[in-house]
C-alpha cells in the first residue's frame, strides 16, 4: 500500500512540524512521546520503510517539502523539540539532494533506526 504525502512546499520547516503536531496533538506536550518517534527524510519512503523493518502502515507522518535543505530542517528542529532521528553525530539527515520527504513513525522493539 502506498502512503500519501502530504503537500508542504509552500511550507517553511517549522510549518512542518506544527502540521505534525497537529495531526498527532498527542505529541505536542509530552516529550516522552516524542522520544518514541523517529522522524527522518528520505527520497523514496518504500525503501526506507523496508530499512527501518516497518511497514507503510505504521508511517504516522509523510510530507513533501520543497528542497532537501527544508526537510533537513526540520529534522533539526524535530530533533531539538525531543524527537528521534538519524546519526546525531553526523546531525541526522543522511540524505542526498532528491530527499525532499520527511517521515515520522513510532519506534517499536522490531523497528531499526
Amino acid at each position: 500500500m502506498e502512503i500519501t504525502s502530504i503537500d508542504c512546499r509552500d511550507y517553511k520547516a517549522e510549518q512542518v512540524i506544527a502540521l505534525l503536531f497537529d495531526i498527532h496533538p498527542e505529541l505536542q506536550n509530552s516529550r516522552r512521546k516524542r522520544k518514541r518517534v523517529y522522524i527522518g527524510v528520505t527520497n523514496d519512503i518504500n525503501r526506507r520503510a523496508r530499512e527501518h523493518n516497518i511497514s507503510i502502515e505504521e508511517i504516522i507522518f509523510y510530507a513533501q517539502t520543497a528542497a532537501q535543505w527544508v526537510a533537513a530542517k526540520v529534522e533539526e528542529i524535530a530533533h531539538e523539540q525531543g524527537f528521534k532521528i538519524g546519526d546525531v553525530k553526523y546531525g541526522g539527515c543522511g540524505t542526498n539532494s532528491y530527499s525532499i520527504y520527511v517521515y515520522a513513525y513510532v519506534i517499536t522493539r522490531d523497528s531499526k533506526q
